[in-house]
């Protein structure tokens, strides 16, 4: 199944080689995780297994496609796992994006300024996704998106739409506040899964959908993906267990290289994921990302003769389309052989070879194609491999204790 799926990614490593005596931990955890999935107590996968939502999110993007206005631009005002999903699926998308894509994640007034003076404010269309409702980032730029809106006489009846948390009624949530002074439309956030782990919902489909993905191909894709790693001999193949050793834990960073722009939103979004699910209690690997090839230009030394404290995992497709070919050049023949995807790729190879010469260890994840499908798939791979990762060094992956501190410390503050 591994090489003749269409969307599972395939493996290979140097220098993952799990010990038996972890993997004899490592079954015992994923025998866990399949009983938990079969008693429906992990609910993000309890998502994954059903398609009961899925015809609701296609009728809530109905809101920006069916629609007499000529929507042009859409815009998702969201951060961290209110958008990061959303984004890896869109960049995914290779041909027939419905609209312009622009995702406002970021207080960066130079941004916001550029992007509302370069859009036709009567061709655009809003998502604004927070669970909670009080994330200042987000509350505070819907509330200029519909400034903005109406001063042009804008109606954002048929403009904005807002998700959130709508059935935790008990707790304050400021963006539904918003919504309805504004009598903006608001549809639901699913309550019992964090902001991290909610890609493979309406979270993430949503804005997926509304830019021309199948959400049902999607689901499908993530379902048959979770059905194989959750195999012990699968997983094995993913040499994931590395990362339950406590000194490598203390010792080592977790180090993703991605080679190819569509993959570069993805690897932001399993940047969160890790960091917000495992670093607690002293433990987690640290995580530095990097985009192949220009990073190897600032790198790439540390990396083969600094300190060996990287665990290298570089993300590939080798399957990408082909394009553009390299002009002839007189002095370098050779080079017109090829396209920049082709040269992409053998960078990435060689790149590898030399970790593997310096006894770094490293893995290769090699993703089919550039689609939203495989990208649900690696999402897939990820999110068990935190689970499991978070499992063994005994630590909930669910909250986030010391960033709630922080959003106290700055509610202090603006309070005053």
């Amino acid at each position: 199944m591994l090489k003749e799926d269409k969307f599972i990614p395939t493996f290979s490593s140097f220098g993952w080689n799990i010990e038996e005596e972890k993997f004899a931990k490592v079954r015992r955890v994923l025998a866990d995780l399949r009983h938990n999935r079969a008693n429906k107590s992990i609910p993000i996968f309890s998502i994954i297994d059903s398609v009961d939502d899925l015809d609701e999110i296609i009728n809530n993007s109905k809101f920006f496609t069916n629609t007499k206005d000529k929507t042009e631009e859409f815009i998702l005002i969201g951060t961290g796992g209110s958008s990061l999903g959303a984004e890896a699926f869109i960049e995914a998308i290779e041909v027939d994006k419905k609209y312009n894509f622009h995702v406002l994640d970021n207080i960066n007034s130079s941004d916001l300024t550029i992007l509302l003076k370069n859009i036709n404010y009567k061709n655009v269309k809003v998502l604004a996704i927070s669970k909670s409702g009080n994330t200042l980032e987000t509350i505070s730029l819907l509330l200029i998106i519909c400034e903005w809106l109406q001063s042009n006489q804008q109606d954002l009846r048929n403009k904005v739409m807002v998700m959130s948390d709508v059935e935790n009624i008990k707790k304050k949530n400021l963006i539904l506040d918003l919504a309805k002074l504004k009598n903006i439309k608001t549809i639901k956030h699913i309550s019992n899964v964090g902001g991290r782990f909610s890609s493979l919902t309406s979270t993430g489909l949503l804005p997926a959908v509304i830019m021309g993905a199948d959400p049902y191909a999607i689901r499908e894709s993530s379902k048959k993906t979770l059905d194989f790693i959750l195999e012990d001999k699968n997983f094995r193949m993913l040499g994931s267990s590395l990362f339950i050793d406590k000194t490598i834990n203390v010792k080592k960073l977790n180090c993703v290289i991605s080679y190819g722009d569509f993959l570069a939103p993805m690897v932001r979004w399993y940047r969160q994921l890790w960091a917000e699910s495992l670093g607690k209690n002293g433990q987690g690997n640290f995580f530095i990302s990097a985009e192949g090839t220009k990073d190897q230009h600032s790198q790439l030394q540390m990396w083969l003769d600094g300190p060996n404290i990287g665990l290298y995992t570089f993300l590939v497709s080798s399957q990408e389309k082909k394009y553009p070919n390299i002009p002839d050049f007189g002095f370098a023949p050779w080079l017109s052989n090829y396209t920049l995807s082709d040269l992409l790729n053998i960078m990435a190879i060689s790149t590898y070879d030399s970790l593997k010469e310096k006894n770094r260890p490293v893995r290769m994840i090699n993703i089919p194609n550039r689609s939203a499908e495989s990208i649900a798939s690696l999402m897939t791979i990820y999110l068990v491999e935190v689970l499991l990762v978070a499992k063994l060094l005994n630590i909930n992956p669910y909250d986030q204790p010391a960033v709630e501190d922080i959003k106290v410390n700055t509610l202090s503050r603006l309070n005053n």
